[in-house]
């Protein structure tokens, strides 16, 4: 069985950054797993700008990769199934390594419509906002409008401009009283005419087998074809069902805390790298 001193389980910025910040420290036996076949993770879906200075997500991804340590063995296209509590990882591809300290930078997982109190079946035409950005910006996809967006943090709010610049009707539905985000997303609500309602929610969805509607607390309904869910994100922290917390254990990025810039991520990452190897090395 391949051993490694440490695993980074992720991608994304924070894995990026773990990696990048162990074998800087001088770490020379460094596994990350990423079940993608490129490193970036969520950033590589987000074509606006923001990141760094001024970047895109896929130009702050390519920045935090350039130069890439080649000590760091990366597997792509590979999930990490499970990890037991004899610091063993069983990989997709029936493939088995252990490791002396483990990074989770698995990010986190959007809330779906599932797990909302919202009445109706499940009809074609409802995403997460994750799934319709990279089905947008990775993919070409076109959603059909008008469009429904319920939560108007700060994915509700990219998502909605970017629907909006393509001439397509946007409604974002807030069940608190003021819109969420950050000022520089919210912006948009002026500059692409895009319509908010706050102090609602959605109670129930209609249409079958398609969406054709939306039923607000408050008794209006809304036409829609497409309905995007942007209601927050939950720590990715599965595998750790069985574990607990460890102390060979790092969790760094958005499965430790949902940060609301990728800069925080990128941050975390390195302090999980960091700490990984100091560890190691305390006790060599």
């Amino acid at each position: 069985m391949e051993h490694f001193d440490i695993l980074i389980i992720g991608g994304g910025a924070a894995g990026i950054a773990a990696a990048r910040a162990a074998a800087d420290a001088g770490c020379k036996s460094i596994a990350l797993v990423e079940r993608k076949q490129k490193l970036g993770g969520i950033l590589l879906q987000c074509s606006h700008p923001g990141f760094g200075a001024g970047l895109t997500g896929g130009e702050y991804a390519a920045a935090l990769v350039q130069d890439f340590p080649e000590t760091v063995t990366l597997f792509f296209g590979t999930t990490v199934l499970s990890v037991e509590a004899n610091k063993t990882a069983h990989l997709s591809g029936d493939r088995q390594i252990s490791f002396s300290q483990l990074i989770l930078a698995t990010g986190s997982r959007e809330i779906p419509l599932g797990a909302l109190p919202i009445a109706g079946t499940r009809p074609k035409g409802v995403y997460t906002a994750g799934q319709m950005q990279e089905m947008m910006n990775l993919h070409g996809f076109v959603p059909q409008g008008p469009v429904a967006i319920l939560g108007s943090g700060d994915i509700g709010l990219i998502m909605a401009s970017q629907i909006a610049a393509m001439g397509i009707s946007v409604t974002l539905v807030e069940q608190k009283e003021n819109c969420g985000g950050l000022a520089r997303n919210r912006r948009c609500l002026k500059d692409d005419s895009i319509r908010l309602l706050c102090s609602q929610t959605i109670d129930a969805v209609e249409g079958s087998p398609a969406l054709t509607g939306c039923c607000l607390s408050g008794g209006e309904k809304i036409a829609c074809r497409t309905l995007l869910i942007a209601a927050g994100l939950i720590p990715e922290r599965g595998l750790l069902a069985e574990l607990g917390m460890p102390s060979w254990l790092q969790m760094c990025g958005n499965c430790n805390t949902v940060y609301p810039m990728a800069e925080g991520v990128t941050a975390d990452g390195r302090k999980a790298g960091i700490a990984a190897f100091q560890k190691i090395r305390g006790k060599l």
